[in-house]
């Protein structure tokens, strides 16, 4: 897989992705980006608002990098600034504002009432996880804790209730002391972190259509391993502390007189939006595999969502939607989405025990070592013959023997021979297969009509060149743009 590049974000949010890069001992362009991203969400989740029709700006935020490139550089970085803000810039017109902390919430929520107790007291705020792939598989998990799985349920609703007048129902108790109120358009935003083998590996179809992962603009950094940075920054730059102090200060205003501003959006910015909506729509009516459908349903609000905080970073008072930052956020979605769908697409996400593109993908791969094999050293396997070799016949004892120990299909609910006899079927449905008569194998072989054997219905699918799996270890400058 080959590293992906993001443009810079225009105004106070490449301001704060810049720094938290800069700051980083290993520095990593996901991590800049979706940081600074959640930071803005909590900020101004439920300050401000989207075009019409209206949304509030919180967003869900996940980055996925390997252990050791750096990704704890998020939390510090989101950490550094909010810091800066509370305390004031000594000798500058920036004072202290003890109130900005509530920005920043609880990493840990025990349970739904303790997370809806929290909303009541700072209805905006961004909470930073991480060990996200555990996390969420704890939230996601049908046979997990009831805690658990109230805190999924209540983060799901959640994403949704941040648009003005969206109201989060509390919950009564026969002791009315423990009664909780219920939360005028509560603005939550979430900052996770985590590796590919938490978060991908384990993912299932049921994580999936629970729909909370779903809900992540997830930015995986691949291919690409930074050098220490020793001129990491420790302090925020003065000028940028007191950006996002105004813009803190700000949103509390907002939010203390229960009004809010919405982003405007120029002509058109709104033509490019709404033609990645209707291509997105577009998309979803053909799309064959419920995994598409969910991360792409959502791929539209997430790029408004995120054209809308750089637009309040670029003019807090008159925010505006332009083109320049409609086309932004619009490529910074497609190559997140983009990326995750590719991972399910190849099979290297889902979970081994329920993955049947992984299967075919192995499989597939079992074929192209048969066929590519010389016949001498096959020929004491299986019980295939010169011939067979020779127009391309596969036994099927070729393909138990070499799915034998595959985890893709030993760990399958199904069991392994059932798992194969699936991946087997989708192949032959696909005509990438052809089950060969028992007629031919009597007569032109010289096996039995009990022998179970396969020709290439479509060369060209086995003829395809693997992926290249090797990483770019160009690191780069920062955003490209």
């Amino acid at each position: 897989m080959t590293a992906q590049t993001y443009p810079r974000p225009p105004g106070l949010l490449g301001d704060m992705a810049d720094y938290i890069y800069a700051q980083a001992p290993y520095p990593i362009l996901e991590v800049a980006l979706g940081a600074s991203a959640a930071l803005m969400a909590g900020v101004c989740g439920a300050a401000f608002q989207t075009p019409d029709p209206m949304a509030g700006l919180n967003l869900y935020v996940m980055v996925v990098a390997p252990t050791g490139e750096g990704k704890e550089a998020g939390h510090d970085g989101i950490d550094a600034l909010i810091r800066a803000v509370v305390e004031g810039v000594n000798d500058t017109q920036v004072p202290d504002m003890p109130s900005a902390k509530d920005f920043i919430g609880p990493p840990h929520f025990a349970s739904e009432t303790a997370l809806v107790r929290h909303l009541v007291k700072s209805r905006s705020f961004v909470s930073l996880f991480g060990e996200a792939g555990k996390w969420l598989q704890r939230v996601s998990n049908p046979r997990g804790s009831q805690h658990d799985k109230d805190v999924g349920t209540a983060l799901l609703k959640l994403y949704g209730k941040s648009r003005n007048g969206s109201v989060f129902r509390g919950s009564a108790f026969a002791d009315t002391g423990k009664n909780i109120p219920d939360v005028v358009s509560p603005a939550l935003s979430l900052y996770a972190e985590g590796t590919p083998e938490t978060v991908f590996v384990n993912m299932t179809e049921d994580m999936i259509s629970d729909g909370l992962f779903p809900r992540f603009l997830v930015l995986e950094s691949v291919g690409r391993w930074s050098d220490l940075n020793r001129n990491a920054l420790c302090s925020p730059p003065p000028e940028l502390t007191a950006k996002l102090s105004a813009l803190c200060f700000r949103s509390l205003q907002l939010m203390q007189q229960g009004t809010y501003a919405q982003v405007r959006i120029d002509p058109e910015a709104d033509e490019l939006l709404e033609a990645f909506r209707v291509a997105i729509r577009g998309t979803l009516k053909i799309a064959g595999d419920e995994v598409s459908r969910h991360f792409w349903s959502r791929s539209h609000l997430r790029a408004v969502k995120l054209a809308s905080l750089a637009a309040v970073g670029v003019d807090m008072e008159v925010p505006t939607i332009t083109r320049e930052i409609a086309v932004w956020a619009i490529n910074v979605e497609k190559t997140a989405t983009n990326g995750v769908s590719a991972r399910f697409d190849r099979g290297d996400a889902g979970g081994s025990e329920n993955n049947e593109a992984k299967q075919e993908r192995e499989l597939k791969k079992a074929i192209i070592r048969y066929l590519a094999t010389e016949y001498d050293a096959l020929k004491n396997t299986a019980r295939t013959t010169r011939a067979m070799h020779a127009d391309h016949v596969i036994p099927d004892a070729f393909l138990q023997q070499s799915v034998a120990n595959n985890v893709a299909f030993t760990k399958d609910r199904l069991g392994k021979t059932a798992a194969l006899k699936r991946a087997i079927g989708n192949m032959l449905s696909a005509d990438y297969l052809i089950q060969v008569d028992p007629g031919t194998m009597v007569k032109k072989y010289k096996k039995s009509t009990r022998f179970k054997a396969y020709g290439i219905g479509n060369a060209s699918y086995f003829n395809d060149a693997p992926e290249d799996d090797g990483s770019d270890a160009d690191n780069g400058n920062f955003f490209t743009g």
